[in-house]
């Protein structure tokens, strides 16, 4: 009797908590990756062709992308990564990220890196033009500029910005290319601050670090030319604008691919969605 009683409700409280987890599914959220294979998706590997991946640097399996399944550690290895086949302008994208064991030459000595670009235009190759939320050991959510520009709002005693500032047609802030600016918000003191170049990769760190052991999960919130970045729960960094050089004169970049790295060390993603945005 007294088994039967306890078997009773162990099937009541998995009955419940089975349904506790299908009514804490968020409405609007579509999967961006089925978990069994690149649907939707294509492969650059390194310099070669769409597609060709002749040694599987890129595997499906248990639901998961694994990046650099079967490279052998320490071994030389391109960078690559998948890439959606569609552009997307206004959304919320998640998804979870956890590092392997492996780093690869030339990589072999430096921390494990990858990445998110998003509103990625042009050309494939490594890198196309786009923004990146990084994804790097301790740096989780730093912003890329990949020959765009973006505006945000920074450390004023991180800025590093010459004093003088001056504008001409297309409305220039002058500023040490060199700097490395940490985002702040502007009602924590936050000054507004233009980082980027149209033939090369400027940076925006993140604040605060907020990256963890095991998996991680990456939010990106995009509305036209404007992003926040969150990472695990808690937003580290924002675009205001979003631009790309389109002769010779800045103009918003609102829409592009989503590209998640392959970048010397082995990670693996999952649980990669979607949530469709009013623009």
């Amino acid at each position: 009797m007294k088994n039967s009683l306890f078997q009773t409700v162990l099937m009541l409280l998995f009955a419940f908590s089975t349904f506790a987890r299908a009514e804490k599914k968020e409405p609007g959220w579509t999967p961006l990756f089925n978990g069994k294979d690149f649907s939707g998706w294509y492969i650059i590997s390194g310099q070669k062709p769409k597609n060709e991946d002749p040694t599987h640097l890129f595997q499906v399996h248990d639901g998961m992308v694994h990046m650099y399944k079967d490279a052998e550690n320490g071994s030389k290895q391109p960078s690559g990564y998948i890439v959606t086949e569609k552009e997307f302008s206004s959304y919320h994208l998640r998804f979870q990220y956890k590092w392997g064991g492996k780093k690869f030459q030339p990589k072999e000595n430096a921390r494990r890196d990858a990445g998110l670009l998003y509103h990625v235009i042009g050309k494939d190759g490594v890198w196309p033009k786009s923004v990146e939320c990084q994804i790097q050991e301790g740096d989780t959510g730093d912003i890329f500029t990949v020959s765009t520009r973006v505006t945000t709002t920074v450390d004023p005693k991180t800025t590093n910005v010459v004093s003088e500032i001056f504008t001409n047609a297309a409305g220039v802030m002058r500023t040490n290319q060199t700097v490395r600016p940490k985002f702040m918000e502007m009602g924590d003191g936050g000054v507004v601050f233009v980082q980027g170049v149209s033939n090369n990769i400027r940076r925006v760190i993140r604040n605060p670090e907020n990256e963890r052991e095991g998996w991680n999960t990456v939010e990106v919130i995009v509305r036209g030319d404007s992003a926040t970045h969150i990472i695990n729960g808690k937003v580290n960094n924002r675009i205001l604008h979003l631009e790309q050089m389109v002769e010779d004169k800045w103009v918003p970049l609102t829409k592009g691919k989503i590209l998640l790295q392959q970048e010397g060390a082995e990670v693996f993603y999952r649980n990669i969605e979607i949530k469709m945005l009013a623009d």
